[in-house]
């Protein structure tokens, strides 16, 4: 996903950060990749970052590597990483959730689990639909009566003209700062058909829409949002179910939901037979008790931000302010 390479000319060109990209290769063929943003908050340090405004970074490795190389290449990314730190005068290196290292690799790095990862394999859409709860069914049955239809839409007139006005609607009624449009058209641009835009229309008008990003077997939805006056159709509920089936039928074989972060989104994943595994991020850093991240330390802006967004700026202003939130924490 985050380690594709048309992530980084959008993270460059919409927020100003620097790259610390590295790759490591041996007997010409690439055995790891390691996508960063030397990243200076004023709440939360001067640390790289991998990956800034995603929900994943990290260290990628070769799985057929044996562990003997992955276990020099930890050590020479580590090395690399320390001179990089101490060169820029940052504090430490943070990588969200790197999903590659093994459990012995991963005690290399400092860190510890923050919150829970929502992950399921797809089975047959018959056994997925048995595995729901019968009153999710009837939601779904009832949303397929009042019309509601659900398509992959690509192209950037989509994202244009029905993403991005439900995607501010929902960030202002969630209290959480947009990105600007720029990001997802050059996300878009960078990423090809590895992103997907799926709509949910009412009568030909978009109450609903789903953002995901495919890479080999498995699919990551990223961002969903709605229109508030539709919620009595349940166009989220529809556009999972509608979501999981198109995946099975695409040959997908890991729906990957993201982190949960609270208890509301643990219920609504939950439902969707989704299984739970810890989610953490790992440091490099000779001062552990000096780390600082959006959800453990310096959140005045984070607390902040529900009651700014939600109730005191305009809809339009929140396309001019966002930005520089979003740059802020790196989220």
């Amino acid at each position: 996903m985050v380690h594709l390479s048309g992530y980084k000319p959008a993270v460059e060109a919409t927020y100003g950060l620097e790259p610390f990209y590295r790759m490591y290769e041996s007997g010409g063929g690439i055995r790891a990749v390691f996508p960063g943003f030397f990243h200076a908050s004023r709440l939360y340090g001067r640390k790289i970052l991998s990956q800034p405004f995603s929900e994943y970074g990290g260290i990628l490795l070769d799985s057929t590597a044996p562990a003997a190389e992955r276990a020099a290449i930890l050590d020479g990314f580590e090395a690399s990483a320390k001179r990089a730190l101490a060169v820029k005068g940052f504090a430490h290196l943070e990588m969200r959730s790197p999903l590659s290292l093994t459990a012995d690799e991963a005690r290399r790095f400092h860190g510890a689990p923050i919150f829970k990862r929502a992950v399921r394999r797809l089975d047959a859409p018959e056994a997925m639909w048995k595995g729901l709860d019968p009153k999710d069914r009837n939601v779904i049955q009832k949303a397929r009566g009042y019309g509601l239809t659900f398509a992959e839409e690509p192209g950037e007139a989509a994202l244009r003209r029905a993403f991005y006005p439900l995607y501010l609607g929902t960030m202002k009624r969630l209290g959480t700062p947009p990105h600007p449009l720029a990001f997802f058209l050059r996300l878009s641009r960078g990423l090809g058909r590895a992103m997907k835009v799926f709509l949910v229309r009412f009568r030909g008008r978009p109450v609903a829409a789903l953002v995901a990003w495919a890479v080999g077997s498995t699919i990551h939805v990223t961002d969903m949002c709605s229109d508030r006056a539709a919620f009595f159709l349940r166009p989220h509920d529809f556009a999972v179910w509608e979501f999981l089936g198109w995946a099975r039928e695409a040959g997908y074989e890991t729906f990957d939901f993201g982190p949960v972060r609270y208890r509301g989104q643990e219920i609504f994943k939950k439902k969707w037979r989704m299984e739970l595994s810890d989610y953490s991020y790992a440091y490099i850093t000779g001062r552990p008790d000096r780390i600082r991240n959006t959800f453990s330390g310096g959140g005045g802006l984070m607390a902040a931000a529900p009651a700014i967004w939600g109730a005191l700026l305009p809809l339009g202003l929140t396309r001019l302010v966002g930005r520089f939130f979003r740059r802020e924490v790196g989220l």
